[in-house]
């Protein structure tokens, strides 16, 4: 069973009926859920992640003035409540820090967003990093009554501003044209192992940022891309396959059709959505396209490999 399926059974059959009991003076104000970061909260848990940070749990968000306000009693409950669960137990390590419990919603949004409340201005988008905003919205709300979670995590959900979307867009286009179109075949011509891995690295983050943006999905830490990739099912098989055998790949010829093949495969959707009016396979010259089409002034002037 997934974590977050049976976090909510454990919150609905367990927890609930005594919070309902012993304190309904919060009905009408607490947000609950599984939100935050692991892989469970992707749904991306399985057998091997399950040696830690895994089993019955919850988050409770309440407005800061309504936590001061309850906190105390909320946890006297939380305490009074079975940790087993289906013969589950959760075991929570030190470094993965407070996963489950009671938050604000202001602290919670401002431990991934750096702001308190919504909406902010399209510049500032660009200083959260995109891992933080999939690790804030994703998981499952089990209820809101208070509304000021889900109010605050649709505004998130409705994904980059168009300007801050072409920006970073354009400095991952230009990552993948320096990286994977450029300095990839030079690393390999020098026998260079080291600047072949880097350049694989560069090129592989510059198309998992592409690939997200364009499917306008929040790219998530880096160990879950390609899982996460595959799961939002956005994208043909074909293409999955090719990156998968760029990533293994160590063969001259292999790794430079590669390249370009994933590089020209992101050339057409730009092409297709209208987002560049040339027919370029080199991505740096795309990026350039992108760049300029930036209507706010102060996000085109960024420098073209900036933005992520």
């Amino acid at each position: 069973m997934k974590a977050i399926e049976l976090s909510k059974n454990y919150f609905y059959d367990v927890a609930y009926p005594i919070f309902k009991k012993e304190y309904p003076q919060i009905e009408d104000i607490w947000a609950t859920g599984l939100v935050g970061e692991g892989s469970e909260n992707f749904r991306l848990d399985d057998e091997i992640s399950k040696d830690h940070d895994y089993g019955p749990g919850f988050c409770i968000w309440l407005k800061e003035e309504d936590k001061i306000k309850h906190q105390r009693k909320i946890e006297e409950i939380l305490k009074k409540i079975p940790k087993k669960y289906m013969g589950y137990e959760r075991i929570e390590t030190a470094t993965a820090g407070k996963r489950t419990g009671l938050f604000s919603i202001e602290e919670f949004y401002y431990k991934y967003t750096s702001f308190r409340k919504f909406p902010i201005e399209d510049i500032d988008f660009l200083k959260i990093p995109e891992s933080y905003l999939a690790t804030a919205t994703n998981g499952e709300v089990f209820f809101d009554n208070c509304k000021i979670f889900t109010r605050y995590r649709l505004y998130l959900k409705e994904f980059y501003p168009d300007d801050v979307l072409k920006k970073k867009l354009a400095a991952y286009l230009f990552q993948m044209g320096q990286a994977g179109q450029y300095n990839l075949k030079r690393s390999l011509d020098r026998k260079d192992i080291g600047g072949v891995f880097l350049s694989k690295s560069e090129f592989i983050e510059g198309l998992f940022g592409s690939l997200f943006l364009l499917a306008k999905v929040y790219m998530p830490y880096y160990k879950l891309r390609l899982r996460r990739l595959k799961q939002i099912d956005y994208y043909p098989k074909e293409l999955i396959n090719d990156i998968e055998k760029f990533i293994l790949s160590n063969d001259y010829k292999e790794l430079i059709d590669l390249s370009e093949k994933l590089s020209i495969y992101i050339k057409e959707i730009l092409k297709f959505r209208n987002m560049t009016r040339i027919d370029e396979s080199f991505l740096l010259i795309q990026a350039q396209q992108v760049q300029k089409s930036i209507r706010n002034p102060q996000i085109r002037n960024i420098s073209l490999m900036k933005g992520n």
